[in-house]
């Protein structure tokens, strides 16, 4: 997710493999956000959201799978 200006933090929900919203994480870093308490060989789908500007918050990013390591 590239950084958007003015924002102060992001948000990353992390859906199940059948779309259900696992967790949400907070995190100040756009590029680099860790994501504790997966199960590895599990594929997570991924979205993301600044928190921030005139706004509030952005729209959600495109969705992106993943498989836990």
């Amino acid at each position: 997710m590239p950084a958007v200006s003015n924002a102060h933090s992001y948000q990353i929900q992390v859906l199940t493999p059948d779309g259900k919203v696992l967790k949400t994480v907070d995190s100040t870093q756009a590029r680099n956000v860790v994501i504790p308490g997966l199960t590895p060989g599990i594929i997570y789908t991924l979205i993301g959201r600044a928190v921030g500007g005139s706004t509030g918050y952005s729209d959600w990013s495109d969705p992106v799978s993943h498989m836990c390591m």
